[in-house]
């Protein structure tokens, strides 16, 4: 879920400040760009703060929430659709569509590469996280991976054996979605007119 959400806002936000004019671009830029330099360490315990007050601690939108966007993605994806021509969404509005059209109809399926790279970062970010779900989760039925794998060495001691086979299959779903989305990842794009 948090992955999905990524994705759609981090593209869209690097969308909105690549192409679209509105007052204070800029200074959003710059916003960004100053969010980039702040360590996610230092955001911990406000965000902890904040997800007590709101009484979402203990659960999975205690994960998912506070990383609804990344900044670095948001830049990265900027650069991407600062590249993408523009003669493309011009002819999609002479045909007729609107802003989210040119978004979800032309742009997107365009963009496959640069989202298929910022999924497999993200995800991966999500999955391996360890911190922040040994932060805000307590409830052992609702432990990630991470933190299951943690609890399953401190219940077998030094069993290095079950240790490590619980760790090989923790790492398997990243490496099936690096097998699906390779293509996308390593060849990278080719935009053209025929598409």
């Amino acid at each position: 879920m948090g992955t999905a959400l990524n994705i759609l806002f981090n593209s869209m936000g690097g969308y909105a400040l690549a192409r679209l004019s509105f007052p204070g671009r800029r200074t959003l830029f710059m916003v960004v760009l100053v969010c980039i330099m702040v360590p996610s360490q230092i955001l911990l315990i406000p965000n902890y703060l904040i997800m007590k007050a709101f009484g979402i601690l203990d659960s999975y939108n205690a994960l998912i929430l506070p990383s609804a966007i990344n900044f670095a993605y948001i830049f990265m994806m900027r650069q991407f659709f600062i590249t993408f021509p523009k003669e493309l969404e011009e002819s999609a509005q002479l045909d007729g569509l609107g802003r989210m059209g040119i978004f979800f109809r032309i742009v997107v399926p365009m963009a496959k590469s640069s989202i298929a790279t910022q999924g497999i970062f993200v995800f991966m970010g999500f999955w391996n996280d360890f911190m922040r779900p040994l932060l805000y989760i307590t409830s052992e039925n609702k432990y990630t991976l991470t933190l299951g794998l943690q609890s399953f060495q401190t219940q077998h001691g030094m069993q290095w054996n079950y240790i490590m086979a619980a760790a090989m299959i923790t790492i398997l779903p990243i490496i099936f979605l690096y097998i699906i989305l390779n293509k996308y990842f390593m060849t990278g794009m080719r935009i053209g007119g025929e598409k």
